[in-house]
């Protein structure tokens, strides 16, 4: 195609001549043949009049040579003719009038008819002339700029194109037009921009648009492809308790953080479960990156902890060799909590709790202590070690002999493995401690224990002493007052 006014070769989807700079018309004003037989017609009529008016004349003799009378003679006649002149003038003013009316319908219609623009556009596509059906609507936006299926049509035809970032860029504008479409069209719009970013992976993109997103709805939608920074369940600031410190993201990824205020990434401590923020100062920085390796910006948070660590428990025992049994008390300041351990281990809230005097275990033991307030503080730990060892000759082993044979003489046992009459199972005797009761002396604790025929044992409710001296087995039991007393087997 070439430029009607220079000539000069049009290159195909320019919208102006890259010579002259002449608007290239998508919709030609008029259709040539049209045109050609308006101009024919026109022609015609404006001749017949001509000659009708202006009659051939031979020349200047002949006219003078007419005679009066045969000029009044023929007044009539020309009146007649004048008569018939004007009616064809009158018709013919009409036609062109027709004429003109149906060539300028067809004008407007063609240069300012949206209809007819998406009409064309759509034929173009049909024909796979893509480029041809942009310009078309192109025009057809420009006639109406707030129907956003013409936009949609014209990202479809880029995107058929595999053109992604004129598909994208004429779909930003129903995003950024505030209030120009309707909420269906601006869903639509967000729903194939996030398509497209998603077909060349461009999740950063997606999370850009979204972040610029004010409508919860839509975000909502797309929320899966978003980064945002996490939240903290405590705002910074200086505190007097211990913070269990939460973080939480919008979706699913995972929250790398730090604490000394370093810059947080796929190598720093990944938050599983909350930080207990103790006495101190913290700089709690974290990012949080999706599923699609998008990577939000880094919150930061300070902290101030001043929480009063409680003082170390007071043990009433102190570490040493013993010869006789004494038992091991314990306290600590109030509203706090005491927590044990005897394996070595540093004790914490999901040690063992102390609830009541020990008694003190034959051989070396090692026991650490640690009281813990209501806020999770705790304070130093402290350690003890023992050593008692017992000046007689009944041993552990002999105190359970003895109670097995006293159970044997009365009658409770049949043999020394503990069966009994009518049981499938026997009885299990183990060793417990060492108690001092008042003045009857020292005796070895034994628990009583049921094994059943698959080898599982349950201990029973009767507990057995055995004086550590003499070796006498009796039963242990507590009056209403809740003191130890002493039966004979």
């Amino acid at each position: 195609m070439k430029c009607p006014k220079c000539g000069y070769e049009w290159q195909e989807g320019h919208l102006y001549c890259d010579n002259c700079g002449e608007e290239f018309r998508i919709v030609p004003d008029f259709e040539p043949e049209i045109e050609e037989e308006m101009e024919e017609t026109l022609s015609t009529l404006f001749v017949e009049l001509a000659q009708e008016e202006m009659p051939e004349v031979d020349g200047k003799e002949k006219i003078f040579a007419q005679k009066a009378g045969e000029r009044k003679g023929k007044g009539k006649e020309r009146t007649g003719r004048n008569r018939g002149r004007g009616w064809l003038i009158g018709a013919t003013f009409f036609c062109i009038l027709a004429a003109a009316f149906c060539i300028s319908g067809i004008y407007w219609y063609r240069n300012y008819s949206m209809t007819y623009q998406v009409g064309r556009a759509k034929e173009c596509a049909e024909q796979e002339a893509y480029d041809q059906a942009i310009i078309y609507l192109e025009r057809a936006h420009e006639l109406d700029d707030g129907n956003g299926e013409i936009l949609f049509l014209m990202a479809d035809y880029y995107y058929i194109q595999e053109k992604y970032e004129p598909a994208v860029d004429t779909l930003m504008e129903i995003v950024e037009r505030e209030g120009g479409y309707s909420k269906a069209d601006l869903e639509n719009a967000y729903d194939k921009i996030i398509s497209i970013y998603n077909k060349i992976e461009d999740y950063e993109s997606i999370n850009a648009l979204l972040l610029k997103c004010d409508d919860d709805s839509i975000v909502s939608l797309f929320q899966q492809y978003m980064a945002k920074p996490p939240e903290f369940s405590y705002v910074g600031g200086c505190y007097e308790e211990v913070l269990p410190l939460k973080l939480s993201a919008n979706t699913s990824g995972k929250i790398y953080y730090t604490l000394d205020g370093s810059e947080p990434d796929e190598n720093s401590q990944v938050y599983t479960a909350p930080i207990f923020l103790e006495t101190g100062t913290y700089t709690v920085k974290a990012c949080f990156i999706n599923d699609y390796g998008i990577k939000s910006d880094v919150v930061s948070n300070m902290y101030r902890i001043d929480v009063l660590i409680p003082a170390p428990p007071e043990v009433s025992v102190y570490s040493g060799d013993y010869y006789e049994p004494y038992s091991i008390e314990a306290q600590a300041p109030e509203d706090c909590r005491i927590y044990y351990t005897t394996d070595g281990t540093v004790p914490t809230q999901d040690s063992t709790l102390y609830t009541s005097a020990i008694p003190m275990p034959l051989g070396e033991s090692v026991y650490k202590f640690v009281a813990i307030s209501e806020e999770g503080v705790a304070s130093d730990v402290t350690v003890r070690t023992y050593r008692l060892s017992l000046n007689t000759e009944i041993t552990v082993d002999v105190a359970i002999s003895n109670v097995i044979y006293a159970l044997i003489n009365a009658d409770v046992l049949l043999d020394e493995e503990g069966n009994m009459r009518g049981m499938s199972g026997h009885n299990v005797y183990k060793f417990n401690s060492i108690i001092r009761i008042g003045e009857n002396g020292d005796y070895y604790v034994i628990y009583e224990y049921y094994e059943d025929a698959t080898g599982i044992q349950t201990r029973t409710e009767r507990i057995y002493g055995v004086n550590v001296q003499d070796g006498t087995a009796c039963r242990i039991t507590y009056d209403e007052q809740g003191q130890i007393v002493l039966v004979d087997i």
